[in-house]
């Protein structure tokens, strides 16, 4: 059998959706970059702040996400995500016109609604853009829109900021996503399942419904599937696949200290003796040269040990964050003099931004092609609602009861409670990885 080559215009697309992708980010970002400045404006605490970089963004984000997930197994993807981008794009211009905590809440909330599009349509496309052994990288380059935006957002708060204030920043970044919505107004979505092979002459999308119903979905939903069959045959799947179970259990641990770091820029400033606008831009280079290249290094590197060693992608990750570990605890303790502060700091932003890239991609190859929209919704839900909002929500009250009991670096006390929370991923990681071996033990019998 011949190896299936990308769609045309695969790599186009995904450039685009990497940008879509990065300005998700710097939109999403902005409050955590502009964190000290916000907080005085709207006289915010820290369970405030920690709420709205969280769980009020997150809440709706994720509930949204599933229904947008079983959404884009069903209506043209581009147009989807279209919609979402205008929305979130509106709101957060909206965001830079807050005068207090609920006025900015209401309008994270619907920025949520509005993003919850963006990921599980595009990686339903690129799953159909490229076929199984490419994905990996594709999925890292989109995935590039990660650090590119989240250390963009502090870019724009360490220089745009000081010229233009917080919130005019909010005001232009909105306008430009309206902008870019016409992209995908004009594009293409691609067919489904055309990167899945053949099985013994039979059609691609046959041979996938076939082998659907090994996953215990019956023939007949994965050709017909209503968004409560979708949720049902997602279930049957994670209680069949402990690989697919366990990736998802490890990223909740990961995003744990994720939504800790939205606390960065306040701890760097108040607890490190940073200037805030200083601090901001070599913060944002930092993301943006180390995460990116964990991103890029991640999809490439997992790609190419799956390739040669047991345990596929998934052993890579817990082998490279076991590796970084004592850097990325470390530098919480050191001076910002010191070599290891800047290092650790480096190693911590490669380390978090190498899983989206393995992690993602082994969830698409484990997921049958019409699941893969609304699987990877429920994996965001999984990261970003138990993760990343309970982990921002957590650290806020942890700095706070820190605060209470006259601990001398609160920031830095509650920090370190979401690191250790996430070390959780590496065990996690690691048995999803045996569980993974089996699998393919059992399909080559």
């Amino acid at each position: 059998m011949g190896q299936i080559k990308p769609a045309p215009r695969a790599r186009t697309i995904l450039i685009f959706l990497m940008l879509l992708n990065i300005l998700n980010m710097v939109d999403r970002s902005l409050i955590a970059s502009f964190g000290p400045q916000i907080s005085r404006d709207l006289n915010l605490t820290d369970s405030q702040f920690g709420l709205l970089t969280g769980l009020i963004f997150v809440f709706f984000y994720v509930l949204m996400g599933l229904f947008m997930g079983a959404l884009a197994d069903r209506v043209n993807r581009p147009r989807l995500i279209a919609a979402g981008l205008i929305l979130w794009s509106v709101l957060t211009a909206v965001s830079g016109a807050a005068k207090n905590f609920f006025q900015i809440g209401i309008a994270r909330l619907f920025i949520g609604i509005g993003e919850s599009t963006m990921t599980p349509a595009s990686m339903s496309m690129l799953s159909d853009l490229f076929p199984a052994e490419k994905r990996g990288s594709a999925t890292g380059l989109y995935y590039l829109g990660i650090p590119l935006g989240a250390g963009g957002s502090f870019l724009v708060a360490g220089i745009l900021g000081p010229m233009i204030g917080w919130r005019n920043c909010f005001y232009l970044l909105g306008g430009i996503g309206v902008l870019l919505s016409v992209g995908l107004l004009i594009m293409s979505d691609p067919k489904r399942g055309a990167m899945e092979p053949a099985v013994e002459g039979n059609t691609v999308a046959e041979s996938m419904v076939a082998e659907s119903t090994v996953e215990g979905i019956p023939r007949a939903a994965e050709k017909t599937m209503h968004w409560r069959e979708s949720v049902a045959a997602v279930g049957e799947t994670l209680k069949t696949n402990r690989a697919l179970l366990w990736t998802m259990i490890g990223a909740i641990f990961l995003h744990i200290p994720l939504g800790a770091g939205q606390f960065s820029m306040l701890w760097l400033e108040s607890e490190r003796g940073f200037d805030g606008a200083e601090i901001a831009t070599i913060y944002g280079i930092v993301y943006v040269v180390f995460g990116t290249a964990g991103t890029f290094f991640g999809g490439v590197l997992s790609d190419w040990y799956q390739a040669r060693f047991k345990g596929g992608r998934l052993r890579f990750l817990a082998l490279l964050m076991i590796t970084i570990a004592p850097l990325t605890v470390g530098y919480r303790f050191a001076s910002p003099e010191s070599p290891i502060f800047y290092l650790g700091m480096c190693m911590a932003l490669f380390s978090v931004s190498s899983f989206y890239g393995p992690a993602f991609s082994t969830v698409q190859d484990l997921t049958p092609p019409r699941l893969r929209g609304v699987m990877t919704a429920v994996l965001l839900v999984a990261c970003n609602l138990l993760g990343l909002g309970l982990g921002a929500y957590m650290t806020g009250l942890f700095v706070e009861m820190f605060r209470a009991m006259d601990v001398a670096t609160p920031y830095t006390s509650g920090l370190l409670v979401g690191d250790v929370i996430g070390f959780l991923t590496i065990p996690s990681f690691l048995y999803a990885a045996v569980h993974l071996e089996r699998r393919r033990k059992l399909q080559m019998a």
